[in-house]
């Protein structure tokens, strides 16, 4: 009797768990994770039925939804986000930071409002996160430097956002492209930003930054691309920056920058292509250096 008892539960339960599980759904319990968080995200947009997202319902494996992949090691694991221009309005969902096998979201050249959720440094795996061209605003959350250890690239540029540069961003030892070009952001760039000696690529103009260049960047050994123009930055160019022979962009136009440019100073810059120097304060003459 007491077999009998057991094994109608056992069936019970069986037929319960079949009937919670979302059609097309696989039953592993991460995949139905990683396909609600995915639900949960296009819940927060505008107008999720049109376009591209049209494709986003349980009738169909959330790993062949438009803008998903998946792991071919972990075949129910999302690993890249990818809906660049994908005509995206609403808010950032938290709940992507879910996604725990992530390694690429890009959301660009969209129109998403609203703040980057704090939630999205849980994606310790992430390599790149790039939100440019939209409409977000608020502070870089502090969080992003704290939990992101792998990023690669980080571009936040060509949106709303306000407040200082958060100094924990200068944690990111993979750092390689790092853009918050055409912003609101303000107070000075951290001089702790010279520990980044991955970075390739630093954009931080337009914005209205301001205080003094750190000479700490002049430490970035691979640098090639510097862009701090279009702010409010004062006092001399150190001369350390002189000395990083990678560059080949450099602009500090349109600042209020002063002081002589040194007569060598372009000497030890050989792949120099474009550079920038005007509106800003400076006296004295043109190096011969530079031609």
């Amino acid at each position: 009797m007491q077999g009998a008892i057991a094994l109608l539960w056992f069936s019970l339960l069986c037929l319960c768990s079949h009937a919670w599980m979302p059609q097309g759904s696989s039953s592993s319990i991460n995949a139905t994770a990683d396909e609600l968080a995915l639900l949960n995200f296009k819940s927060m947009l505008s107008s999720p039925s049109d376009g591209l997202l049209a494709s986003w319902n349980t009738t169909s494996h959330f790993c062949s939804w438009a803008g998903v992949s998946c792991s071919r090691r972990h075949p129910e694991r999302v690993i890249s986000l990818l809906m660049n221009s994908f005509n995206l309005s609403g808010r950032i969902s938290p709940f992507l930071g879910n996604l725990s096998f992530l390694r690429e979201l890009d959301l660009g050249g969209n129109q998403l409002v609203g703040e980057i959720p704090a939630d999205l440094a849980r994606l310790i795996r992430l390599q790149a996160l790039n939100l440019s061209f939209n409409q977000l605003q608020g502070e870089i959350p502090t969080e992003i430097g704290l939990g992101l250890k792998n990023l690669i690239n980080l571009n936040l540029g060509s949106n709303s956002f306000s407040g200082e540069i958060p100094w924990s961003l200068a944690d990111l030892p993979l750092l390689k492209y790092f853009t918050l070009s055409n912003n609101r952001l303000s107070g000075e760039i951290p001089p702790n930003l010279g520990n980044l000696t991955n970075l390739k690529v630093l954009q931080l103009d337009l914005n209205t930054l301001s205080g003094t260049i750190p000479s700490s960047l002049g430490q970035l050994p691979s640098l090639s691309w510097l862009t701090l123009g279009a702010n409010n930055l004062s006092g001399p160019i150190p001369d350390s920056l002189w000395n990083i022979s990678t560059l080949t962009t450099y602009s500090v136009q349109q600042n209020m920058l002063n002081g002589s440019i040194p007569p060598d100073a372009f000497n030890n810059l050989p792949y120099l292509q474009s550079i920038y120097m005007d509106r800003n304060r400076f006296h004295g003459p043109i190096p011969r250096s530079i031609v």
